[in-house]
């Protein structure tokens, strides 16, 4: 039997209720999913930060501490015995109030998909920069989703947006970065880019090597396509080589920076 947490109850799943509020009639909310590994979870004070960065912006009254969090993560992980997985934690709207869910899934991820690499295709709608939702999780993920079926119905993994601008900007689960003559570019923030919680660990990571460079900025199609290296980054699958965009392919034998980079990763 499979546990959810809705507000302060462990139920099973098929006695999981929840109000007709504007959470659920409006995608009002905010979520987060969490890589569970070895019965932990993955970075949860910087999710806890992010989502608490995005309750705020939404005038979502969500007021649950991190410690009280922590105890429900922990309990569910135990009620449902998970040892790799991957949580969710949404938090919706509801009046003056909120309402809670935490659930799982199966990791989707396997190793033979890092072999191959991700094939991506170019989205037809754009990142606005200054849209309310652009730098926030938020459970309207309909563009996300929608995109996302047309890549994988031509048999792609994921779909990349432009923004307004048609600079690069950011896949529909995953952050991008590409690599050209050993230097590391990413789109800045100002692309209308989610920040993702690996991408700042990997920038992390690249500012403290004295041998490696990164470069945030506004780049175009053609600086993607004319890259030696493309990888995709999210909290779930960490790192995922790119093999083509598009019609362009990518050498993934020549990935020599993207692979030191998966090994510094896989080290936190």
């Amino acid at each position: 039997m499979s546990y959810i947490i809705s507000n302060d109850k462990i139920i099973p799943l098929e006695d999981f209720k929840i109000d007709i509020a504007e959470g659920l009639l409006y995608g009002y909310g905010i979520f987060e999913t969490i890589l569970i590994r070895d019965k932990k979870g993955m970075f949860l004070s910087e999710h806890y930060k992010r989502l608490m960065k995005g309750v705020e912006q939404l005038r979502i009254n969500f007021d649950m501490p991190f410690e009280k969090l922590d105890m429900f993560i922990n309990l569910y992980i135990k009620k449902n015995s998970l040892i790799n997985s991957v949580l969710r934690i949404t938090v919706l709207k509801n009046k003056e109030s909120f309402d809670i869910l935490i659930t799982h899934r199966e990791n989707p991820y396997k190793p033979s998909k890092y072999r191959e690499g991700f094939k991506v295709e170019i989205s037809e709608f754009k990142r606005n920069p200054h849209s309310l939702t652009s730098n926030i999780k938020t459970t309207n993920y309909l563009e996300n989703i929608y995109s996302l079926r047309e890549a994988k119905d031509v048999g792609s993994d994921e779909a990349l947006f432009l923004d307004v601008q048609n600079h690069i900007s950011e896949g529909a689960t995953s952050n991008i970065f590409f690599i050209k003559d050993g230097t590391i570019f990413t789109p800045t923030k100002e692309c209308g880019i989610l920040e993702g919680i690996i991408r700042e660990k990997l920038i992390e990571i690249i500012e403290e090597n004295k041998h490696l460079n990164i470069k945030k900025g506004f780049y175009s199609l053609k600086d993607l396509f004319e890259a030696d290296e493309v990888f995709l980054t999210n909290s779930i699958m960490g790192i995922m080589p790119v093999s083509k965009i598009n019609h362009t392919t990518y050498n993934l034998k020549k990935f020599y920076i993207t692979d030191l980079l998966i090994e510094e990763l896989s080290k936190l």
